[in-house]
């Protein structure tokens, strides 16, 4: 059943990947890199150095917190985050930390090293942390003027100083599509989908599959050179995660958590990123009562 709905979900992306993008003003065609499409996937983009397109006019296509990024970056990134468990019977609040360098090899393939620690504060039990890494490669299948897809696939090692010990297999397409000729002006829709696979020892019955799909609308209102408040973007994002095996799976919606993330983002300067982020929990029950989010993004570009 999960296949079945994942190849009829990436269908319907490679249909809407075959569709032209438009933008508001676009730059001379001498100015802008080639288009790429699924059509000259294995013909275009290989040999072509490494770039982000940028369409004056336009909504810029940027990375946000949890909707997967849609173009290949040459960045660092560090993300934080703090999550109140007020509700919780045995786990207080929980901190997170991850650093990683993205690295564009092409226009068509990039890679990506990840470490991360987490703490998690206890209640009736000694306080447990630990740190975990992941490996992330992203295949570019769609840049044009107005849209962009990609393809990522990741594998992230188990964190037994948290208690888990099973290693994760994630893939997820990602798109993005700029609304400035609907009207809407430096307005980006993005959205995403991802299946999660877990291998390894754990209880019998453990979750082994999950799927996470995330729709987030971002508006742009400065210019990227503006001091301080460059491409000053706010944004919300609507993401939700499904259980598709392990316990309680009678449950029904139970099973399906849903969260909404009203965000800032804001360039300090052309190459320095900041985001500011609050989830709050939608459906009942959940598992936090909110997490605070930072994250800084140094772009090598």
């Amino acid at each position: 059943m999960t296949q079945k709905l994942v190849a009829l979900v990436v269908g319907v992306f490679c249909f809407v990947c075959l569709l032209p993008g438009h933008a508001g003003a676009q730059a001379p065609a001498s100015e802008q890199p080639s288009n790429l499409t699924l059509w000259n996937f294995f013909t275009e983009g290989w040999n072509q150095e490494w770039t982000h397109r940028v369409t004056p006019g336009g909504a810029p296509d940027m990375s946000l917190l949890h909707v997967q990024t849609n173009f290949l970056e040459r960045e660092f990134r560090f993300d934080s985050y703090y999550q109140q468990n007020l509700s919780n019977d045995s786990n207080k609040g929980t901190y997170f930390t991850d650093a990683l360098v993205a690295y564009g090899i092409d226009r068509r393939f990039m890679l990506e090293v990840v470490t991360n620690y987490e703490w998690k504060d206890l209640k009736d039990s000694p306080n447990q942390n630990g740190a975990g890494g992941a490996l992330l490669g992203r295949f570019q299948l769609v840049d044009i003027p107005g849209s962009s897809y990609a393809f990522n696939v990741r594998v992230s090692s188990p964190n037994s100083g948290i208690g888990l010990h099973e290693t994760e297999f994630t893939s997820s397409i990602a798109g993005w599509n700029d609304l400035t000729p609907l009207g809407l002006k430096r307005v980006g829709l993005y959205y995403s989908l991802q299946e999660d696979t877990y291998t390894g020892p754990a209880a019998t019955g453990s979750r082994r599959n999950d799927l996470l799909y995330d729709v987030s609308v971002a508006k742009t209102w400065t210019e990227k050179d503006t001091p301080l408040l460059g491409n000053f973007t706010t944004f919300v994002e609507l993401y939700s995660t499904t259980n598709l095996d392990g316990p309680g799976r009678e449950q029904g919606l139970r099973y399906t958590v849903v969260n909404v993330t009203p965000a800032i983002h804001l360039n300090l300067t052309r190459n320095n990123v900041l985001m500011f982020g609050v989830d709050i929990p939608v459906s009942n029950p959940h598992d936090f009562t909110k997490t605070y989010r930072l994250t800084y993004i140094y772009d090598f570009d």
